[in-house]
């Protein structure tokens, strides 16, 4: 997620599954919860809860089964390895590279088709960034003093990843309040 908000580290199954697994749970959490509305349910809780799986995990997969066509399935679960951190990459933009949703697209299924071509096996995260133009940022926020942590809010690209934040899991408004709130 970002430097100032980690993604939760709560205990769930998403460790052990692959791209494939995630989506079709989804899938399956898209039939009994069909609109946004339905996933933000305390029903759709209990059944992220059944799956064991946090309600952001949960609502992320959600998210990428309602993206993913039949053809780009087809595509991504083929012979050539492709990760869930690229999936999710290639629909949602996490790195913010700016490109609009086709490219994205159209890029991971030239990756594939090359790493196809070429007899490799998978498509890393690495070359996938490198491919539509965005980069990994470290972790630098441990390293900086806390009024130079506090400028960073002014970064719109920071704030917009607090929104990100908020947006993703809605509960968690309270926390980011005290948080920004906090001496």
């Amino acid at each position: 997620m970002s430097a100032l908000f980690p993604e939760p580290t709560d205990p769930d199954r998403s460790g052990d599954l692959d791209a494939a697994d995630r989506i079709a749970l989804g899938d399956a959490l898209l039939a009994q919860f069909p609109t946004e509305t339905a996933c933000r349910s305390s029903a759709f809780k209990r059944a992220a809860t059944r799956h064991a799986l946090s309600v952001v995990k949960a609502r992320e997969y959600v998210a990428l089964a309602r993206w993913f066509s039949p053809d780009m399935r087809a595509r991504v679960f083929s012979e050539v390895q492709v990760s869930y951190t690229v999936l999710r990459e290639a629909a949602r933009d996490y790195s913010r590279s700016g490109m609009p949703d086709h490219q994205r697209w159209d890029t991971l299924r030239s990756m594939i088709a090359s790493a196809a071509s070429e007899g490799r096996k998978r498509v890393t995260a690495h070359e996938y960034r490198s491919a539509i133009g965005s980069k990994q940022i470290p972790n630098q926020a441990s390293a900086m003093p806390a009024d130079a942590v506090i400028r960073q809010f002014e970064r719109p690209d920071v704030w917009q990843a607090v929104v990100d934040h908020i947006v993703a899991d809605p509960a968690s408004r309270r926390e980011v309040l005290l948080r920004l709130s906090a001496p």
